[in-house]
């Protein structure tokens, strides 16, 4: 009996698949090992980290224990879970090009369950999710949420809900679309006098979101198991995105399940795609980006475009008129702020130092609109392709998803306001296109910013400021201000330098250019 031939190739691949094998264990391991610290953090109670909610359910969501634990340790807790975190995906997508091959219906599991575990308990990090609950008992008290503020509702009269939002945030009112806001509002009237049952509410319709748009995205890219195996683990099971989306509640999610089912719809329903794309964006107006993305796919074929834009006009109209034109008011006043973190917020302290403040603002707007332009183009050129399928001739849906990664990563490095959770647009889109260094990139980008934000509310919030040490509130300050945006901008510097390498020219259109007006030459074929 002869054995079979063993040559370098099928050597290489044993060794490749082991390697593999041995990424993703690790890969799992981490992400569990992620979560289990952020619950971790969770159960031990309103901390620095943990949000405290008043007019408690002891029987219902969201589960602590009043511990009263130090600042230090749970902060340390997360940034090692964010670590974590971000290893695993860094190794997943390194298990995944070597050959790891799980069952599917195991990392789905590992998706949902990580998800629900972190559901069980208390809000961390940002302090949004309670403003969230502010702005839906103010419209469950007969209140426009777009008009009044937290703190005109507190110069009323005592509301349980209401004061227990963070000081920094209470003269904020809503800049979220009407979608977000009917959330909210829904949340309220289940949660009642309650802040923890009404926040809990939230932060299931989070969850749900996400493992909506997670399930959505393995429909999107058919039967091929890698590709589902990748579209898990950077999408569904991501603890990044667990950490920096769900973990602080943010309506993000629930914008993007909208956008996700847009890009479902959008096969052989455009209309219907369009109708969903501007739900998304009555959620949150910057997942209008999506829009952008699909509109692009639909580039050649004017038709087809103008019933999209109808669709999402009809939607985006009827509900902004719906709550009236103020909300739109309200969610555009966003777009002339800066963010800490960003290496924008350093360009602008070191300049108004000699500038008027409103000159610097202009000039960095105007440049970070240059730069989301300017990046596009180069990873248009060179960005891998996407892994959904063309299940027909015409079908846009492959384009457009490969769009929405490139404007979205476009966006999140260029922009002036840039937070953590905005990062949830990005991954998605990036888990269903094929693998590149883009992914390592993006794993730093993510888990620097999470790491910045955390403790990620303000100092002067008086549920933080009665434990956060001056050597922590330091510490972050540093990280938020220095370390973040000079690894932001090494993230930029990186990206650019490899679609550079790749072959991409910072300007490759024919146009503005003058064509020749010589008759080109045709090419004749020689003998032999």
């Amino acid at each position: 009996m002869s054995k079979p031939d063993v040559t370098p190739d099928t050597v290489d691949a044993t060794i490749d698949q082991k390697l593999g094998n041995r990424y993703g264990r690790w890969s799992v391991a981490l992400y569990l090992a992620c979560t289990a610290l952020i619950v971790g953090a969770g159960l031990l109670g309103p901390s620095v980290v943990v949000l405290t909610l008043t007019n408690r359910h002891a029987w219902l969501p969201s589960y602590w224990w009043d511990t009263k634990p130090n600042d230090w340790l749970v902060t340390l807790m997360i940034y090692v879970a964010i670590l974590l975190g971000g290893y695993g995906v860094f190794l997943a997508t390194k298990a995944l090009k070597n050959g790891w091959a799980p069952r599917v219906d195991r990392l789905i599991a590992l998706g949902i369950g990580t998800t629900a575990a972190i559901t069980l308990v208390p809000p961390m990090a940002s302090g949004d999710v309670l403003i969230y609950a502010a702005y839906g008992r103010i419209m469950s008290l007969g209140g426009d949420p777009y008009t009044t503020a937290p703190a005109d509702t507190i110069r009323l009269g005592y509301d349980p809900v209401i004061a227990a939002t963070e000081r920094p945030w209470q003269g904020a009112k809503s800049v979220y679309g009407p979608i977000a806001t009917w959330v909210q509002w829904l949340s309220s009237l289940i949660g009642g006098d309650s802040m923890q049952l009404t926040v809990w509410m939230l932060q299931l319709s989070v969850a749900i979101s996400l493992v909506v748009t997670g399930l959505l995205l393995v429909k999107l890219v058919g039967p091929n198991l890698p590709n589902r195996r990748r579209v898990i683990m950077l999408g569904l099971a991501n603890p990044l995105i667990l950490w920096t989306v769900l973990a602080g509640a943010h309506n993000d999610a629930i914008a993007v399940m909208f956008a996700v089912i847009a890009l479902v719809l959008f096969r052989r329903h455009i209309f219907w795609a369009g109708i969903m794309i501007g739900v998304a964006g009555c959620t949150k107006l910057s997942i209008g980006l999506v829009g952008v993305a699909m509109l692009w796919a639909l580039h050649n074929d004017r038709r087809k475009a103008a019933i999209f834009c109808g669709g999402g006009a009809l939607a985006m109209g009827g509900l902004y008129a719906f709550v009236g034109l103020q909300a739109f008011q309200q969610a555009r006043s966003q777009t002339s702020f800066i963010s800490t973190g960003t290496p924008h917020k350093v360009l602008l302290s070191f300049f108004t130092l000699f500038l008027p403040n409103g000159l610097v603002r202009t000039v960095l707007a105007i440049l970070a609109w240059v730069g989301l332009i300017v990046v596009a183009i180069l990873l248009t050129q060179v960005f891998p392709k996407s892994l959904v399928p063309q299940t027909h001739p015409d079908d846009p849906t492959p384009a457009a998803i490969r769009y929405t990664a490139i404007y979205a990563i476009a966006w999140i490095l260029t922009a002036m306001y840039s937070l953590p959770w905005y990062d949830l647009i990005a991954w998605v889109a990036l888990a269903a296109i094929a693998a590149s260094k883009v992914d390592g990139l993006m794993v730093v980008r993510t888990t620097m910013l999470a790491i910045a934000y955390v403790p990620g509310r303000d100092p002067n919030a008086r549920q933080v400021a009665a434990s956060l040490s001056d050597s922590l509130e330091w510490f972050s300050a540093r990280l938020r201000d220095t370390i973040c945006p000079a690894i932001e901008l090494a993230v930029l510097v990186g990206l650019i330098i490899w679609a550079r390498r790749g072959g991409a020219q910072w300007w490759p259109y024919d146009w503005p250019r003058r064509k020749s007006k010589s008759v080109p030459q045709q090419t004749t074929s020689l003998p032999g």
